[in-house]
């Protein structure tokens, strides 16, 4: 191995590349998913199965599958991205939205009567609760919007194999020079189209819980391999503490560890957080790329649940995402490795690829470099899982909202079984093309998280429409369509702004604006148009609120138009014919208060006790440091300190709940297996609504 001698201190090797054992390690795991998805393939029998499993799965396969499903390269790589870009900062202001995200998830908000309605799809609920004119609408602007958001997932997974692998632009096979990056394309998304279109939701489901737990226990390995690795408090290690607080930014307005001083970052300032919260309390069910498993769940109190776990769930993960930018900002900042600083900024140079792309692989790039063989496979496999799970899920969910909001409402006669499965793979496999060629020919010109915020924006109204809709009876027709419309129309206006304002050939719009009328906000902002992707998404988020409340009024104080049955809706009381609700005993006001329902069990109650607990403590921690900073001020020890605390006791909890998730997950999975044998078939159960009403009850 090449060897750089970074200090008198230390000698770092960097790898060489994929070896033999790292091949094996990935390969390894890919057969072994394909026989399983083979296996799953014979419980798939009706449209159900294919879209929800037959409504079989439990809260610990739920949240492991779901979790891991939600993981992605993207998302790794876009929080690479904006760790190394605003530090600890960014780790702060989830300590404001964990008491936020733990009401959200003790209540159930909108999921749990999402899951009441026994809908398969957002737009079949739209049918039911609006009108089937207004299902075809949302469910094509749903569709759009998911599409094209996914549009970009596999682009980012494949340059994110491309930097660690350290494959070339081109390959000559049978005497063609192929583009490495179409090429990888095409078989990432095969492979995605392929598990999602085998054994549906039941194969998907499997498949992700086994990537997950398996993920979950290279998480620890990781984890442990940096600790080992760095030693973190002992002089002599890879990176210690000492080097992360010398090498962390400080400097006023842009500063990695105050969160109060972040005004120079840029795009992940203490706004981006703000707008993030508000999105997640107003847009919580609106995004369907995981459709599948919010219809999946066996009953409304097991898909509660298994919201409740996801937030021990994901510690480990959230550690090793948070390390490893944090060795590389050490890495690129600290002068005992300027001379594996030059390695990275010279493999990255040396890809050709744009400025904002070479920055997207920085973290990549760098951890290649210094992973030992046997880890480089490992952590090639987890993202390998990350990529599949999320590929054949969002492929599932987009295909699916397709047949079953744009094609079926124009059917009049129901497919049969067989036909149905068969038009939902066509339609997974149109998404599949449609992602490689977006893939290959977009131009990214933000941050991922940015182009997540604004390709989210298009369906901007449907925060409005489900709130609305699931809570208040007065919601109304036309206010749901006003919002929808007038949502997108800003969200893509904003989309077309973007990729205009400054391109690298062609029509330049902030160069037009410039010359003709010397606007000094232009000139000011000519390289990047000046709106990101989160204020656009803010902005259509206020203006949908307002359309939708304002013009629901309107419709019932001056049209008349009378109260919405929500009983009948979410089949509760006289309507509950499938007994949903099992009474288990009446609960205190306090109980009612915090969620907590009759189907609680005492183990329920204390998982529910522990959550509550551990987020609260975080909350504490949040407010007490905020009082101190605006009456005292806290200084850049202070805050180091609390991240290094914040790190040991993740990693301690972290660990333990892998082995906790491990033992419920698998005890978990075979009672889905059971389930699913003995599920009862209803062809009918194929998301058509009739008479105001699912089919299938």
């Amino acid at each position: 191995m090449t060897e750089i001698f970074c200090s008198a201190a230390r000698q770092i090797k960097i790898n060489p590349g994929m070896q033999t054992l790292d091949w094996t390690i990935v390969i390894g795991m890919i057969v072994f998913l394909i026989a399983v998805l083979l296996y799953c393939n014979n419980y798939m029998r009706n449209a159900a199965d294919f879209l929800a499993a037959s409504r079989c799965a439990g809260r610990y396969v739920l949240s492991i599958a779901t979790g891991v499903a939600g993981f992605a390269v993207i998302n790794s790589v876009a929080t690479f991205e904006m760790f190394y870009k605003a530090g600890f900062a960014s780790q702060w202001w989830s300590m404001l939205s964990s008491p936020v995200s733990l009401i959200l998830a003790l209540v159930a908000w909108v999921s749990y009567r999402m899951r009441e309605t026994r809908c398969f799809t957002l737009a079949q609920f739209y049918e039911v609760r609006y009108s089937r004119k207004f299902r075809v609408a949302a469910g094509i602007l749903t569709w759009i919007s998911g599409v094209v958001n996914y549009g970009i997932f596999p682009a980012v997974s494949v340059r994110f194999f491309m930097f660690f692998c350290r494959f070339p632009d081109h390959f000559r096979f049978l005497g063609v020079n192929w583009n490495t990056y179409g090429v990888l394309l095409f078989i990432a998304i095969g492979l995605g189209v392929f598990f999602a279109v085998c054994g549906g939701q039941i194969a998907i489901m499997v498949t992700d819980f086994i990537q997950g737990i398996f993920c979950n226990v290279a998480f620890v390995v990781f984890i442990l391999f940096v600790f080992k690795l760095g030693n973190w408090d002992v002089s002599g290690g890879f990176i210690s503490w000492r080097e992360v607080s010398e090498a962390i930014s400080t400097t006023p307005g842009s500063s990695q560890i105050n969160p109060f001083d972040t005004d120079q970052i840029g795009d992940f300032n203490m706004w981006y957080y703000i707008i993030g919260l508000i999105g997640s309390i107003y847009s919580r069910g609106a995004w369907q790329g995981s459709m599948g498993y919010a219809a999946a769940a066996k009953n409304p109190h097991e898909g509660k649940m298994a919201g409740i776990l996801g937030a021990w769930r994901g510690m480990a993960q959230g550690l090793m995402v948070m390390l490893f930018p944090l060795a590389v900002i050490v890495i690129m900042h600290h002068p005992n490795f300027v001379d594996l600083k030059g390695a990275v900024l010279d493999q990255l140079h040396s890809s050709g690829l744009s400025a904002q792309l070479q920055e997207q692989g920085l973290v990549t790039t760098a951890l290649s470099l210094i992973m030992p063989t046997g880890l480089l496979g490992l952590f090639v496999a987890v993202m390998f899982a990350a990529m599949l799970s999320t590929d054949d899920t969002y492929m599932h969910s987009w295909g699916s909202i397709f047949i079953q909001d744009v094609v079926m409402p124009f059917r009049k006669k129901s497919f049969t079984p067989a036909q149905h499965i068969w038009a939902l793979r066509a339609s997974i496999i149109f998404v599949g093309v449609f992602a490689w060629f977006f893939s290959f020919y977009f131009r990214q010109t933000e941050y991922v998280f940015m182009f997540f915020s604004i390709t989210g924006a298009i369906v901007s109204g449907a925060g409005a429409a489900i709130i609305g809709g699931l809570y208040w009876k007065r919601g109304g027709v036309i206010a749901a369509w006003v919002s929808y419309i007038v949502g997108a129309s800003l969200a893509v206006s904003g989309i077309v702004l973007q990729q205009i304002w400054n391109p690298p050939t062609g029509f330049k719009l902030s160069q037009y604006l410039a010359n003709r009328y010397h606007w000094q906000w232009v000139l000011n902002h000519m390289d990047k148009f000046p709106v990101n992707g989160q204020w656009i998404n803010f902005i259509c988020i206020m203006t949908c609120v307002v359309l939708y409340v304002s013009i629901s009024l309107i419709e019932y104080y001056i049209f008349h138009r009378p109260d919405f049955n929500l009983d009948r809706m979410l089949h509760r009381g006289k309507y509950d014919t499938a007994h949903e609700h099992v009474e288990k005993g009446k609960v205190g006001w306090l109980s009612r208060m915090l969620g907590i329902t009759p189907e609680f069990t005492l183990g329920d109650k204390v998982l529910y006790g522990a959550t509550i607990v551990e987020t609260l403590m975080w909350f504490v921690i949040f407010v007490w440091f905020t009082l101190q900073h605006f009456v005292f001020g806290v200084s850049n020890r202070q805050w180091l300190g609390l991240w290094h605390f914040k790190i040991y006791f993740t990693m301690v909890l972290g660990i333990g709940c892998t082995v906790w998730f491990l033992i419920g997950g698998l005890v978990d999975s075979v009672k889905l297996f059971v389930a699913l044998k003995h599920s009862k078939q209803n062809d009918a159960d194929d998301g058509t609504v009739i008479n105001g009403g699912n089919a299938g009850e």
